[in-house]
């Protein structure tokens, strides 16, 4: 595991310095279940959207700002929210997000013009990422290292779960009480999420709660900056950033729309697809979590972005020859489950490589560079579709490849029980040393 060259020591041990069980009622109360409620109401609010978007009479190019505006919300959003829980911790951070969410998701109800409402959606997204880096820097500081994957992953497992439950409640909603009542409930089940977290929600040290060790020469140490931080671990920001780009256009659902458009699939069809590709997602999150505890990280990742590779390179040959759409919708799957099997490995690593004095810092920039791939990958493959289906294909596949390649050749094994152990030792033999 990357280490800063000198990390500060608390003044005092964190509360939860033993380490949290990724099964125990605590991880429950504290992480699953305020992330599967929290899920569930942004999924309600998802069918009411669009239907919110063209109630302003505007075209469909200018409507879709009203998801682009939200995902720019979460980029923004990252690192003032490191930099805040690195300043006041993560407990007053992960309290806010959610009263800040839920103050948007009401404001969206009585938005008089399109711009205002662009405005929630971009705040609503700050809020939602302020809660996911308190989370996150939760488990990176709380759990055990040999329980981080699978608290990591089993989080996102929730949250899809919340997702995939939440639009069904919600287009309920919007049919009998108008298209904005999804937004009430988002806004209530934002509240509810804070019930169980403020009860068991532990806090993480603040910057000040440590002590930065004398340089060789008994100077004090230069304060930390961004550069100290990304210049020893600049490997695992390029796996942050490549891995957004090969899971960007499935997140944004722009396969599917490949296959709307290509194959001419029905309303019904999509529906299939849509939920096909679902099902098979949700376990496998909750998987790859245990295999990360317990084979390691770069076991589950290397096999799950190898897949992505080379599902990727599959379907840009359906796309060159013009293949029928159950092969196509056989390869497609592929790629889902190869997916699924990276669902929650990035954020595990960067949880594992944080530095405890700038934890807030470190994974604000993470999920900064992560977010970015996202974002800027479908964007990529909607120019590189302009030209051939194919190229946008191979671009996501590349991403994917790169990814398994610097995990097998430029990053050590950060997990899994035999690293551990011989961390571990390591240890000892330190420390007998010393003594």
């Amino acid at each position: 595991m990357s280490e800063s060259p000198a990390e500060a020591t608390p003044k005092a041990a964190p509360p939860d310095s033993e380490g949290m069980q990724a099964w125990s009622w605590a991880a429950f109360n504290s992480t699953y279940l305020p992330a599967l409620i929290f899920a569930m109401g942004t999924g309600i609010a998802v069918p009411s959207v669009p239907a919110i978007a063209k109630s302003f009479h505007i075209s469909f190019a200018v409507a879709t700002g009203i998801t682009t505006t939200f995902l720019l919300g979460n980029l923004a959003g990252a690192i003032p929210a490191g930099w805040l829980i690195d300043r006041y911790g993560r407990r007053r951070v992960m309290l806010i997000g959610p009263l800040f969410t839920a103050v948007m998701a009401f404001a969206v109800v009585f938005a008089k013009n399109y711009p205002e409402l662009l405005t929630f959606r971009f705040l609503d997204g700050c809020g939602a990422q302020m809660w996911l880096m308190g989370r996150l820097a939760g488990i990176s500081h709380g759990a055990r290292a040999n329980q981080r994957g699978r608290q990591v992953s089993w989080m996102f497992g929730m949250d899809n779960t919340g997702r995939a439950l939440g639009p069904l409640i919600g287009g309920v909603m919007a049919s009998h009480f108008g298209i904005r009542s999804p937004f009430v409930a988002y806004g209530v089940l934002s509240i509810v999420a804070l019930i169980p977290a403020y009860r068991y929600l532990q806090d993480t040290p603040k910057r000040s709660d440590y002590v930065a060790p004398p340089t060789p020469d008994g100077t004090v140490a230069q304060k930390i900056t961004y550069r100290k931080i990304v210049m020893p671990r600049i490997n695992y920001f390029l796996i942050a950033f490549f891995s957004g780009c090969a899971r960007g256009p499935a997140q944004a659902q722009v396969l599917i729309l490949y296959a709307v458009f290509r194959y001419h699939l029905s309303v019904v069809a999509t529906g299939y697809l849509a939920s096909a590709a679902a099902f098979i997602s949700l376990p496998l999150g909750f998987i790859a979590g245990w295999m990360m505890d317990r084979y390691g990280r770069k076991k589950t990742m290397v096999p799950g972005f190898s897949g992505v590779f080379f599902s990727q390179i599959g379907l840009a040959l359906t796309a060159i020859f013009d293949v029928s759409v159950a092969v196509f919708i056989a390869v497609y799957l592929m790629n889902v489950f190869s997916q699924g099997m990276t669902s929650g490995s990035v954020q595990t690593v960067g949880a594992d490589v944080a530095p405890p004095e700038a934890r807030g810092m470190f994974l604000g920039l993470w999920r900064f560079v992560g977010q970015g791939g996202v974002a800027l990958s479908p964007i990529i493959f909607a120019a590189l579709a302009a030209v051939s289906y194919s190229a946008s294909f191979l671009f996501v596949g590349v991403s994917g490849g790169i990814v398994a390649s610097l995990v097998i050749f430029k990053v050590p094994e950060t997990g899994g029980r035999r690293a551990l152990a011989e961390r571990a030792a390591k240890d000892a033999e330190a420390t007998a040393t010393t003594t």
